[in-house]
């Protein structure tokens, strides 16, 4: 049984990859922007797996203080993990610039993979992985 983090956990890729892995015994850390939806996601993963173990975890990617907030509570909670997928991501969106002035989907794509990756690597077991995922949406 693996300890596995799933950004972009949601919908989409992440929610079919959260109901695999839940399904297989594995301890799933779900991420999602929206309480709503990360609620309602992690009660679609019970219902394929009940006996699932799910923690959740509330960021917006687009935001640097926010992505260091989620590694920092997960390496709190957390001692080891043993995948890290890099799921999220953006394309459409009507808001296109964060507050930093930075084009957000290089920012939720490119940035928030590398700094969530680099902060977590202390904490990822001696044969963990790191899959990044995209999609040309």
């Amino acid at each position: 049984m693996k300890t596995i983090l799933i950004t972009g956990a949601t919908d989409g890729i992440g929610l079919a990859t959260a109901k695999l892995l839940a399904s297989q015994g594995h301890n799933l850390l779900m991420h999602g922007r929206n309480a709503d939806k990360l609620k309602a996601a992690v009660e679609q993963v019970k219902r394929v797996s009940p006996d699932a173990t799910t923690d959740t975890y509330l960021a917006d990617l687009s935001n640097f203080d926010e992505i260091s907030l989620l590694t920092s509570m997960i390496k709190k909670e957390h001692q080891s993990i043993d995948v890290i997928i890099n799921n999220a991501g953006i394309f459409k969106t009507p808001q296109t610039i964060t507050n930093d002035g930075l084009d957000i989907r290089f920012v939720v794509n490119t940035f928030a993979p590398v700094m969530i990756t680099q902060s977590l690597l202390p904490i990822l077991s001696d044969h963990g992985r790191v899959v990044n995922l995209s999609s040309a949406a």
